[in-house]
């Protein structure tokens, strides 16, 4: 076996045997755990396929410029000039251009949203939410927002936080019962508590999380993470866990999966935040501007 083979065999047999180990426990998970859980093993077994693919290929061309010789040069007769061509020849066609495969977007048309500001403090307080909804989880999607400051504190039960575009902002974020899903984010500071979190293409963040499944990056540089701390008083926290039907015991911030790093060594994309960078008082900074009308 190559030494080539034994790397991919080395990475690709731990990270496949794991899966198997969740699918066989998968009836196990509790139920508000499960559909978070279910992403999960279906991001890693695609991320799965892509290394065995990219392997295959990678064997593929190098057996074949070890098996298939490189034409021998020689020269050709010059043609005549008005030569004609041959009746068999046929003009080369231009090839076709492939067909762009389409990605399904989400409706936001009822999320709850901030998007396109820069140097203001967001507050989700300030946001109208009609009596009829009160009660029912909202998404909110947070767009193209730069040096700001968002607050997503309040009463009002929030589901999934869809995240994109984000630039040098501090984000503190209730227990949610949904996703925290972020896209193309720079220079943040994230405080969240979620069912499962996915980030990509993002790069320099400060993440502390609660997540009851294991966190995924992809595309992402220098992320760095930390447990979620006590943002507000317990009774009131606890309460907000409950609403969102998380887990307070279970708390996975520091197993996150690389998709682009399926090998066994600590993937250099992220770590922990160690204990002098940690900054407990932005939650306080953050919150003490609406805890007045929080409520």
């Amino acid at each position: 076996m190559s030494e080539a083979s034994k790397d991919f065999r080395a990475t690709f047999d731990p990270e496949k045997q794991s899966i198997e180990e969740a699918l066989a426990v998968l009836d196990k998970v509790p139920k508000d755990e499960l559909q978070a859980n279910i992403d999960s093993i279906v991001q890693r077994i695609n991320a799965l396929e892509k290394t065995a693919i990219k392997s295959m290929s990678e064997r593929l061309a190098q057996l074949r410029v070890k098996l298939v010789p490189k034409a021998k040069f020689s020269f050709k007769s010059r043609k005549t000039a008005g030569a004609t061509p041959s009746p068999t020849s046929t003009p080369k066609t231009a090839a076709s251009p492939k067909t762009a495969v389409s990605t399904p977007t989400i409706d936001q048309s009822q999320f709850l949203k901030f998007e396109d500001r820069s140097g203001e403090h967001l507050f989700i307080g300030s946001l109208s939410v009609s009596d009829a909804e009160s009660g029912v989880a909202k998404d909110v999607a947070l767009t193209n927002l730069t040096d700001c400051t968002i607050n997503l504190v309040h009463d009002i039960p929030l589901g999934a936080i869809h995240i994109k575009n984000l630039k040098h902002c501090t984000l503190v974020f209730p227990p949610v019962s949904g996703s925290i899903l972020l896209h193309d984010c720079e220079g943040c500071t994230l405080i969240g508590a979620c069912h499962q979190s996915r980030m990509h293409t993002s790069t320099n963040m400060n993440i502390y999380i609660h997540v009851t499944s294991e966190p995924i990056i992809e595309d992402c540089t220098d992320m760095r993470f930390a447990p979620y701390g006590q943002i507000l008083p317990a009774q009131e926290l606890d309460r907000l866990f409950e609403i969102a039907q998380l887990n307070r015991a279970v708390n996975l911030y520091d197993k996150v999966k690389d998709f682009n790093w399926l090998r066994q060594q600590q993937s250099p994309n992220w770590r922990l935040l160690e204990e002098s960078e940690l900054e407990p008082e932005i939650v306080a900074q953050v919150l003490s501007r609406d805890r007045s009308v929080a409520k």
